[in-house]
């Protein structure tokens, strides 16, 4: 999770609960207010009612009279006699009824109370129609809602905006991380953000990549000093052991001694080239518009290695396809065939079958080999060991050093009682 949404959640989260549990709570409380004002006004048209029946010192007849015609009217206040000593108990409570005006049933707020009138109890019940305030109600609490969404909804959008500039110079300094390389001529350089956190942190970065590519460079020349300092003694000691072979009166132990020393020499000579090609192989400067053809490299390897081939009796096979295009340089492809097909042949046994397939998707080189399948944690390290007991030596790990030069991945399976190194180019044309 992007550490924008992480400190982005629990707020939309407080946010949402407070926008759902709001719009309920706003529509009930203001739904109440309006009730307890439409109650008080109702309770006022009581009091006007008793005070001006009271205040007209109507006689019995005129006062029986007066009621008949407010009860007739049904203006919403209704009159009944009640028997002496009794009450009804007061209360207000909603009700639907069919409204002659309307035409259908309405809701009505009525108000049931007791009046005396000349000392006579009578019920007195004053209703009034609330489908109007229940549409304005509803039509507020609707403006609301619609208020609290676009607020919501433009803080959003509004930090969204401001988060995607915000975060902008951090996202400009993660590409270059990403496109710069140790051994490019062009090195890292901070630019000016108007953030002091992102310039500072610009900053710690150039100091850490100008140290790198310092580094760098102090591998390189040892590596280049070390090439040329150790390769002058080791062919020099091959040329006296081969001269110690030459002369006269060794006996077995020293000729013992000699051929051991000879195969030392030659392994420390081998261990030499190949830490120096895998140095070379690190060190080399990508050129990712050059192109190879690795049909005709493969076959040029085999030409190379045919005398191998033939004393170990292996059968070789291929099928490729002829369009295949790489995008690597040439010396590259022939430093990582060349060790897949050399590794291929080493360590297979005598009479046994090497198979490569190559299609626009992958290559494969199988062999078959003594033991089961190896250690793919370990197998890819430098100077690992098989299963028969043979070291694998370095050329895996520059196989595996040039494919991730390159961005492609070096895998191994083990299928059908055979060793598979496939080669998985990223783009292949």
């Amino acid at each position: 999770m992007k550490l924008l949404h992480r400190t982005r959640r629990p707020i939309l989260l407080y946010a949402s609960v407070v926008l759902l549990l709001s719009i309920p709570a706003y529509y009930l409380i203001l739904r109440n207010v309006w009730l307890a004002d439409i109650d008080q006004d109702l309770e006022i048209v009581k009091r006007k009612v008793e005070r001006g029946l009271q205040g007209g010192h109507l006689s019995q007849e005129a006062l029986a009279e007066t009621i008949h015609r407010i009860n007739a009217i049904d203006a919403g206040v209704h009159l009944a006699l009640l028997p002496p000593d009794s009450s009804v108990v007061e209360r207000f409570h909603t009700i639907d009824r069919f409204d002659e005006l309307h035409g259908h049933e309405e809701p009505f707020r009525t108000y049931e109370s007791t009046i005396m009138l000349d000392g006579v109890p009578y019920a007195i019940s004053i209703s009034r129609v609330i489908e109007e305030t229940e549409e304005l109600v509803l039509a507020i609490t609707l403006v609301a809602l619609v208020s609290l969404v676009l607020l919501f909804g433009g803080m959003l959008l509004i930090d969204r905006v401001a988060a995607r500039r915000i975060w902008r110079p951090f996202h400009r300094l993660l590409d270059a991380l990403k496109r710069f390389q140790v051994d490019s001529d062009q090195p890292f350089q901070a630019s000016p953000t108007g953030v002091t956190e992102f310039d500072e942190l610009e900053r710690v970065v150039e100091q850490l990549t100008q140290r790198n590519r310092a580094i760098y460079e102090e591998q390189r020349h040892f590596t280049e000093n070390a090439a040329h300092e150790l390769r002058t003694p080791l062919a020099l000691l091959q040329a006296k052991v081969e001269r110690l072979f030459q002369s006269e009166g060794l006996s077995p132990q020293q000729a013992a001694l000699l051929d051991e020393t000879s195969r030392l020499l030659g392994r420390m000579r081998h261990t030499h080239d190949g830490l120096l090609l895998l140095a070379r192989v690190d060190n080399a400067p990508v050129h990712p518009e050059e192109r190879c053809d690795p049909v005709a490299i493969i076959r040029s390897q085999l030409a190379q290695t045919r005398e191998q081939i033939d004393a170990l009796g292996l059968t070789v096979s291929m099928e490729a396809a002829q369009t295949v295009s790489w995008r690597m340089e040439p010396a590259m492809a022939e430093i990582l065939l060349g060790n897949l097909i050399g590794n291929a042949i080493r360590h297979n046994m005598r009479g046994g079958r090497i198979r490569i397939t190559l299609t626009p998707d992958a290559l494969s080189i199988a062999n078959t080999g003594q033991g089961g399948a190896l250690d793919p944690e370990s197998l890819f390290k430098r100077f690992s060991g098989s299963g028969s007991g043979k070291g694998l030596g370095l050329g895996l790990t520059i196989a595996q050093r040039v494919c991730e030069r390159q961005g492609w991945s070096l895998r191994y399976a083990y299928r059908e009682d055979m060793h598979v190194f496939s080669v998985h180019p990223v783009a292949v044309g």
